[in-house]
């Protein structure tokens, strides 16, 4: 089947996001695993190249889990 004749609701993907997910099912579980851990680790270290943005995303991060906010959104669903 090709991006042209999906099903009625699919997304039509490209060539390149096809691929893709081929290669990331084709992968071990430990391999997906090892993949995300240096994904975790160039992110990181990215963010600490730059102390700007890491205080930015501390920052960002801590409210988003604040008391009040986490609060606000196990008693409403958000």
């Amino acid at each position: 089947m090709t991006s042209t004749d999906s099903p009625p609701g699919t997304p039509h993907f490209s060539a390149r996001e096809r691929h893709a997910a081929a290669a990331s099912r084709a992968r071990s579980p430990e391999e997906r695993l090892q993949a995300m851990q240096d994904l975790i680790a160039r992110s990181w270290a990215m963010l600490e190249a730059n102390p700007e943005g890491l205080a930015h995303f501390l920052r960002r991060n801590y409210k988003a889990r604040a008391i009040a906010v986490v609060h606000e959104r196990e008693h409403h669903g958000a």
